[in-house]
């Protein structure tokens, strides 16, 4: 049987498409600091073309913008780190007696349900709930043991902060350059083609991603502000953790409440905190879900949340931290390719009347 040019050249782009992938797997360790420098260099580029519109050198527009940067996070770190790291040492020294008026509260829930319960019942419940719970503990600490053990830690802290930013800076330096080497592999004859399919994953990309992150700095802001008003011990650190797990959809909000009413029950929160409580998250909710969502981000992924929290599941299961950064933004090109071949195929026959019978 021959084999077609175009069957070549499609088995030639599924093996480097393979390669690159088996690579990226099993360097995976390493990868974060190169990942986190293309990623806020996607964000800066628009800031540096704008300053190089303006008649400033490439190199001056990258420096500005680097050194902006830096001085951004370098105050959130000066000024909002130490606030949380008060407030997570704090509630580490205070975890067992937190622990201790939870399971306090849990034991009256039992007591009081005791009667509908049988013995056989009541042990077979906590045998089950045993097994899960120390099956969870030996995973993380397995997990926990093996980074350790490799070094990944000290490497990825090192990197982070001494690495990340030189890359940064010579991608954003070079960032035009390496857009023109990557037209330059593109078939003369897709080119066109080619380049508007860049551009729809472009606008996608960067509308979701510059949205999503404002969104989730909003949301932060906000829940940090709320509970910290209202009274609720460690509300600034509740608040800010809701705000950042918020690009998973739904798992911010549940990951507050669930903390909220922990840390409510160990304080033994009056009814009027509890309403408080309540008053800001669904709050925060409406924001989200009709407000800042809309309005930041929209419908430019073109994904529905299940597909989403679906995403972020497999890219953590294969890559860890890095599968869940790149998750959304993989799944949305994905998304993209799919809807252009669906788009194809209802051009075809087979789709069509003539290839009904």
């Amino acid at each position: 049987m021959m084999i077609t040019k175009k069957q070549k050249t499609s088995l030639i782009i599924a093996l480097v498409l393979s390669g690159i992938f088996g690579f990226a797997y099993a360097v995976s360790d390493i990868l974060l600091p190169f990942i986190l420098a293309f990623v806020l260099a996607y964000l800066l580029h628009p800031a540096v073309l704008g300053l190089e519109k303006k008649g400033l050198p490439r190199w001056f527009a990258t420096t500005s913008v680097m050194g902006l940067f830096c001085l951004f996070i370098l105050s959130i770190i000066f000024i909002v780190v130490p606030i949380l790291q008060a407030q997570i040492l704090t509630l580490l020294s205070k975890a067992p007696a937190i622990v201790s008026a939870v399971w306090e509260h849990i034991k009256l829930l039992i007591l009081y349900t005791k009667e509908n319960i049988t013995q056989e019942q009541l042990s077979n419940l906590s045998s089950t709930i045993s097994q899960y719970v120390l099956s969870a503990l030996n995973s993380v600490a397995g997990n926990a043991v093996k980074v350790v053990s490799g070094g990944v830690v000290f490497f990825n802290v090192v990197s982070l902060f001494m690495i990340t930013p030189i890359i940064l800076f010579y991608v954003l330096r070079d960032w035009k350059d390496v857009e023109d080497q990557m037209a330059s592999f593109i078939p003369k004859k897709k080119k066109k083609e080619v380049l508007h399919l860049w551009q729809e994953i472009n606008t996608t990309l960067s509308g979701f991603i510059r949205g999503q992150s404002t969104v989730c700095l909003l949301l932060g802001l906000y829940y940090a502000s709320g509970l910290s008003l209202i009274g609720l011990e460690y509300g600034l650190l509740v608040g800010f953790l809701s705000g950042i797990l918020s690009f998973i959809p739904y798992f911010g909000f549940l990951t507050g409440v669930v903390l909220s009413i922990i840390l409510g029950i160990s304080m033994h929160a009056p009814l009027s905190l509890w309403i408080a409580m309540g008053i800001v998250f669904i709050i925060g909710q409406i924001l989200e879900g009709y407000v800042l969502t809309p309005k930041l981000v929209g419908d430019k992924v073109g994904l529905h949340p299940v597909w989403v929290i679906f995403a972020l599941f497999s890219g953590g299961a294969l890559f860890g931290f890095i599968g869940i950064l790149i998750a959304v933004p993989v799944a949305a090109v994905i998304g993209i390719m799919i809807r252009r071949l669906l788009k194809w195929y209802h051009t075809t026959a087979l789709y069509g009347d003539k290839g009904q019978k």
